[in-house]
């Protein structure tokens, strides 16, 4: 048996999640705290891997350790550094991997409608009106593309072809928060659709220029990228079925849904938990 754990994190103090010589991430972290307890690890994966600045409310970490417990959480959990939470631990079967059996992934950007606000720093502050309706028209005609070379980094692993589930915008008195949902991303895929949206959205380009650059392949036209500090990795699934649908995925609030772990994500019962477990009962949809 080898072991799946939930990390959350505040990406600003990263330089990315996966390992890199001489530099702070979160992988490195994590396997450091481990060392320090002396708990050797081995066939360690992640299932979304995530840029410098960006956070995870739900980073899946699969590994094997002949010498980990349960008992050894409590100690893993106080020994990782500020900015890194242990949420949770479940046992899990050898062929367990993070990344290769997730099914889905949901990521989550929040825009601050606010010139500057000190105590709202992980997000992106923006002082300019948005047209949330022409946005959500863009996003559609993007949900429906196969090929997402105009919206990735160059040189992407893995190629560029990737499927999305939806993307959905959910306007707040105070927040806007986009929603993506998709099997798989390429580089920087997430932070340049919401780029993207957020120049359609105050008017400096016209849906036709996203849908061009997005027919000819072509990423020089959508040159936008948003800022890390407002992305966080929110959900990864396991179950064959895409449960979360566009409408339940905002029953609940930004901020409580940070704060606890829905039993249902979870893909094996669980074993360890720093938090109490939730006894919400289901709240039900709200139109938009």
């Amino acid at each position: 048996m080898g072991w799946a754990l939930v990390l959350a994190y505040d990406g600003s103090r990263f330089h990315g999640s996966a390992p890199q010589p001489q530099t702070r991430t979160v992988v490195g972290s994590l396997v450091e705290a481990l060392e320090l307890l002396k708990i050797g690890v081995s066939d360690l994966a992640i299932a979304g891997r995530t840029d410098a600045g960006v956070h995870a409310r739900f980073q899946m970490i699969s590994l094997s350790a002949a010498n980990l417990s349960v008992d050894s959480f409590s100690r893993l959990h106080a020994v990782l550094p500020e900015g890194i939470w242990l949420r949770a631990a479940m046992r899990a079967p050898e062929e367990f991997h993070a990344r290769h059996s997730a099914q889905w992934r949901q990521y989550r950007y929040r825009i601050r409608r606010a010139t500057r606000d000190p105590l709202s720093p992980m997000s992106w502050q923006m002082p300019h009106e948005l047209d949330v309706g022409v946005m959500a028209e863009v996003a559609n005609r993007i949900c429906m593309v196969a090929e997402f070379e105009a919206l990735c980094k160059a040189n992407s692993a893995g190629g560029y072809r990737r499927r999305l589930h939806a993307i959905d915008i959910v306007a707040q008195e105070s927040f806007i928060d986009i929603s993506v949902i998709g099997v798989s991303f390429c580089h920087q895929m997430v932070r340049r659709i919401v780029g993207t949206l957020v120049q359609v959205g105050r008017g400096r380009w016209p849906p036709s220029r996203v849908v061009d650059a997005v027919s000819a392949r072509d990423r020089a036209p959508l040159s936008e990228l948003a800022p890390s500090r407002g992305l966080y990795l929110w959900r990864v699934g396991y179950q064959l079925g895409w449960e979360w649908g566009s409408a339940s995925l905002f029953d609940r609030s930004f901020e409580e849904d940070w704060a606890s772990i829905d039993r249902a994500e979870l893909p094996f019962p669980l074993e360890w938990s720093a938090e109490p477990p939730c006894d919400r009962q289901p709240v039900q949809a709200r139109t938009r």
